[in-house]
């Protein structure tokens, strides 16, 4: 088999270092940032804003929100992701969320992420998608040998809000090329219902095997999402996220 690349493709976004983690955090409360928070895989979502990080680099404070049942239920919660989605866009988790008075209020209180990842105004988030359940991507296209409409299929191995991306093993069928543009394709989202979306193929990537064997890896943008729509994969993105962190904790406590 071919070399495996361990890391992830987005750990070049990956910040590790607690002070260099405590100044994004510091500009993002300097700023008044608003951040998305999301819990209960993904169905529940609401706003929030930093508050500041404690001066031993420790703890970091966020403002509660003003519905007492919501407050509730995010305490509850044993995993939640924060993310800014607009120009840098920054995102990390933490397991739990407590309370603590601060001398202007109230306010939620976590640890300093161990790490955090920030990108660049263009780039997104990548969340794996499961392979014991594959996700189908159904490209339709006019075939002009046959004179036939036909489809594609090709199996989703990440997802993001800008796009997906999806290998193809031995062939890469010869309609897919760089900026081709696809209407219609359907993907049907475990939990979140089909997508009907447009994609355009932005890169491909061959990867030949040491038994000769080639694999693809195709990069499709999403084309004219509506606000519902990028609402529906901005769910997905964050179940597969917190469905990744719960199998983690659960690997690391074996």
């Amino acid at each position: 088999m071919a070399d495996q690349k361990v890391a992830h493709e987005d750990d070049k976004y990956l910040t590790q270092h607690p002070i260099a983690i405590a100044q994004i955090l510091n500009e993002l409360a300097k700023n008044k940032t608003t951040l998305n928070l999301s819990f209960n895989r993904g169905q529940e979502q609401g706003l929030t804003t930093v508050i500041g990080v404690s001066r031993d680099k420790k703890f970091v404070y966020m403002d509660k929100s003003l519905d007492a049942g919501f407050n509730k239920r995010l305490l509850a919660s044993n995993s939640i992701i924060f993310s800014k989605t607009d120009g840098i866009k920054v995102r990390w988790s933490c397991a739990k969320l407590t309370e603590v008075q601060l001398k202007d209020g109230e306010a939620l209180k976590m640890a300093l992420p161990k790490s955090l990842y920030r990108f660049q105004r263009r780039d997104f988030f990548r969340s794996l998608t499961p392979m014991t359940t594959p996700v189908v991507c159904y490209i339709p296209y006019h075939n002009p040998t046959n004179d036939r409409d036909e489809q594609l299929e090709m199996t989703l191995v990440d997802a993001s809000l800008g796009g997906i991306g999806t290998g193809v093993t031995d062939h890469l069928s010869s309609i897919i090329e760089i900026k081709s543009v696809f209407p219609h394709c359907a993907i049907k989202l475990p939990n979140f219902g089909e997508l009907d979306t447009s994609l355009c193929v932005k890169h491909i990537t061959e990867t030949v095997m040491l038994n000769g064997a080639k694999k693809f890896r195709v990069g499709f943008q999403f084309v004219g999402l509506s606000r519902d729509e990028e609402r529906t994969v901005q769910q997905y993105v964050l179940q597969l996220e917190r469905d990744a962190l719960v199998f983690a904790k659960a690997s690391s406590s074996v």
